[in-house]
């Protein structure tokens, strides 16, 4: 009866062949429903007879017609969404999902489905030559499409200078959360919650049966054909692809080791691909929050008044009103942060505003001006507001970076240019266990050892200046000059 029939069915696919032709994605049910109908005559009858699926896509056109039929909608699918301004919106509140979950947008939600949806429908297809061909024409595009328009966003956005963005909008209203500047880290945290949420799926398709088993497949054919193939390449033959390589991609013998192909995947150069698209996205807020924060340091650059009689001694003030503007803000943008990025990436960007800020306030600020011992006390007091600003954004010790201190060469500054000059006790003076006069003398001496002098320094709480540096802070203490100005120190 089996026997029988097939012909039937055969003489049915024929006969509609036409139809199938002209609309392609008809022949995914039309396989699907081929597949099922074999099964149940393998499972339920014993049949191991020829396949109809098997010789019903082995029609080259029947084949084609599916493919690029797959892929026409894929693609007008992904046009249609990427088209609508809304297309980077967040699709749920950010009560929703965990923090460190991916937070999916339309067009990321979109192309996830997409591509997920196809491989459903093909994975009733026998042939993994002809699974790695919709792979290849249908799903790939779709990543590469999105790759490419977060790139061209990216592009275009790079062309705006963020430094200026706050000066440009001085005139609008709104600050902090709701500032012109918040509103553009929105737009950049949009591309990275796109990308990650496609990077995080394709981590999962990576390990999904079917990916995995295509994934042999390409690994037996490059050891098939021997020298350095590369399976990862599989991509750049797969269109010249015939009956020799298709037996040696369906063959179903497994490999003599996994080795070769488990530390890999089909999605492998995909996943790395969008990784560093979500760490350009990441450099780029960087840079953009960098510029930003030093530039409402203008004022505090210029201060001018470190080495002025009394300053910085009162306990009343305990930061330089210089900063009065900045402290908020900061803290404003560590709130921001924690609610576009995952703890990981927020942590990034605050590691690189905090080495930032410590090259700053080290070159234009300690390292630039005039200090007596109040006005190091005053710098030390400001150093410190913004390493708690900073260090409350992390809950602990995340933040820190291989120094283990945040801030830590502006903090070794301030305790220089705090430091008690003759070992009087002072309101203000650092902790140093050797005043100014004990230890500096020896340090500007051209015969002192520069290790030696490190080692001593080092003692003292002083391990991540250079020896050059902190001749240089020495020197910019007026009162030690006035007191040691031996023509050979200075």
């Amino acid at each position: 009866f089996i026997r029988l029939i097939q012909p039937i069915i055969q003489h049915k696919l024929a006969h509609d062949r036409s139809d199938y032709i002209s609309n392609g994605l008809v022949i995914a049910h039309v396989s699907r429903e081929l597949s099922e109908f074999e099964h149940t005559l393998q499972d339920v009858y014993f049949f191991d007879g020829p396949s109809v699926l098997d010789a019903f896509l082995a029609d080259s056109d029947i084949f084609s017609a599916w493919v690029n039929a797959e892929r026409k909608s894929a693609i007008d699918s992904y046009m249609e969404t990427i088209a609508d301004p809304g297309a980077f919106k967040q699709l749920y509140e950010d009560e929703v999902l965990d923090r460190d979950d991916p937070k999916p947008t339309r067009i990321a939600q979109n192309v996830v489905m997409l591509i997920s949806d196809i491989a459903e429908r093909y994975a009733v297809v026998p042939s993994c030559m002809q699974q790695l061909q919709f792979l290849s024409t249908t799903q790939f595009p779709v990543v590469i499409a999105l790759v490419e328009d977060v790139e061209g966003e990216i592009d275009e956005f790079s062309r705006i200078s963020l430094a200026f963005i706050r000066d440009a909008s001085s005139n609008v209203s709104g600050s902090g959360a709701n500032s012109p500047f918040a509103a553009q880290l929105r737009r950049l945290a949009s591309w990275y919650q796109t990308v990650w949420y496609v990077e995080e799926a394709a981590r999962d398709w990576n390990d999904s049966a079917i990916y995995v088993d295509m994934w042999a497949a390409v690994c037996r054919h490059a050891r098939a054909l021997g020298g350095d193939a590369d399976p990862r390449d599989w991509r750049d033959e797969c269109d010249d692809w015939g009956e020799k390589d298709r037996k040696v991609l369906d063959d179903c013998v497994t490999l003599e080791t996994n080795e070769e192909w488990l530390d890999g995947g089909i999605w492998e150069r995909t996943i790395k691909t969008l990784g560093e698209l979500k760490q350009r996205i990441l450099e780029l807020m960087s840079r953009a929050i960098n510029k930003d924060t030093v530039g409402q340091l203008r004022a505090y650059r210029k201060k001018a008044n470190w080495a002025s009689e009394g300053v910085g001694a009162d306990a009343d003030v305990k930061v330089s009103i210089e900063l009065s503007g900045l402290l908020p803000e900061l803290s404003q943008l560590v709130s921001v942060l924690s609610e576009l990025l995952p703890f990981s990436g927020s942590v990034y960007l605050l590691r690189s505003l905090a080495a930032e800020l410590d090259m700053f306030l080290v070159d234009r600020v300690a390292s630039a001006h005039q200090f007596n011992s109040s006005g190091g006390w005053q710098f030390a007091m400001d150093v410190s507001a913004i390493s708690r600003v900073l260090h409350a954004s992390a809950g602990g010790s995340a933040l820190q970076g291989p120094s283990g201190q945040l801030l830590a060469k502006a903090m070794e500054c301030a305790r220089i240019l705090s430091c008690s000059l003759d070992g009087e006790e002072l309101p203000g003076n650092s902790d140093m266990a050797l005043s100014l006069s004990e230890w500096a003398p020896a340090i500007l001496d051209a015969a002192t050892d520069d290790k030696e002098a490190m080692l001593v320094l080092g003692k003292l709480g002083v391990k991540h200046l250079s020896i050059e540096q902190i001749r240089q802070l020495v020197k910019r203490r007026v009162d030690f000059a006035a007191t040691f100005s031996s023509p050979e120190m200075f």
